[in-house]
């Protein structure tokens, strides 16, 4: 089970100021299958998420997502590991248009995407306890073009958005055996991302915006993992990240592992 939320500031390539603040909720189920070399688990999830979205000039959207997928973990041998989701959503989108007469307009619609990643890294064990885990990223994203029409008959068309993203870090951390048994890990992650996906037009009334976020971005993090026992096990992450076009202020994950 996970919980998790975030703050988006955006500014597209065609200079449109969005601000975003998600929240969702995601949980997992999971079982280890036999290989020949090395560990792996595969398991399904599924879970909500809703984000509200405030433009300038008064515009306000809200998005609910509903989603499922499959994802697999793959422990090597030497430290290795592979991870990999691939996620189906369903999106419930609302928009409340301030309009240059200061009335509003409102609209609706729902659409799906399909996303995933895959990553590839190793968790090597320094001295002391220490740990140092470098990875590699690739993530996609493709989200269903779609039609609004508003209330008061303004028409608005997203195309087919798409994001493809890689990313490159590392994280260090420290393994700390606790009196009762438990291991507690804090760490620290530094990372370099990419967005590759160069446009993503809207159109509103035959006016064209471009909502690309191509460009590279930084990120920053620390966390923090307990082992109380064998069967229970607790998460906790905070992460910051700033682009050319995009920064999130914060970003929060909290979760709980129970093996049965």
């Amino acid at each position: 089970m996970r919980a998790y939320g975030n703050r988006l500031n955006a500014t597209t390539s065609d200079g449109v100021d969005y601000r975003q603040k998600q929240s969702g909720l995601s949980l997992g189920a999971d079982a280890p299958v036999e290989v020949s070399n090395g560990q792996l688990v595969v398991g399904l999830l599924g879970g909500y998420s809703t984000s509200g979205i405030d433009l300038s000039r008064g515009t306000t959207g809200k998005v609910d997502s509903y989603y499922a997928g499959a994802y697999a973990t793959w422990l090597l041998d030497e430290g290795y590991y592979v991870d990999g989701v691939l996620k189906l959503n369903r999106f419930r989108n609302k928009a409340d248009v301030a309009m240059s007469d200061a009335s509003k307009a409102k609209g609706d619609y729902t659409n799906n995407g399909v996303g995933g990643w895959v990553e590839f890294g190793r968790h090597i064990k320094l001295a002391e306890d220490y740990f140092l885990e470098p990875f590699a990223q690739l993530s996609s994203v493709v989200v269903q073009g779609q039609e609004l029409r508003l209330d008061n008959g303004m028409k608005a068309k997203n195309d087919q958005t798409q994001s493809v993203l890689g990313k490159v870090g590392t994280s260090l951390g420290r393994s700390v055996a606790l009196k009762d048994g438990g291991v507690l890990q804090p760490y620290v992650r530094v990372a370099v991302a990419q967005e590759f996906s160069r446009r993503n037009e809207v159109k509103a009334n035959d006016v064209k915006f471009d909502n690309s976020l191509f460009g590279s971005r930084g990120e920053l993090g620390a966390g923090v993992s307990v082992s109380l026992s064998e069967r229970m096990k607790l998460h906790a992450d905070f992460d910051y990240m700033k682009g050319r076009h995009i920064e999130q202020p914060w970003g929060a994950n909290v979760g709980l592992r129970l093996a049965f």
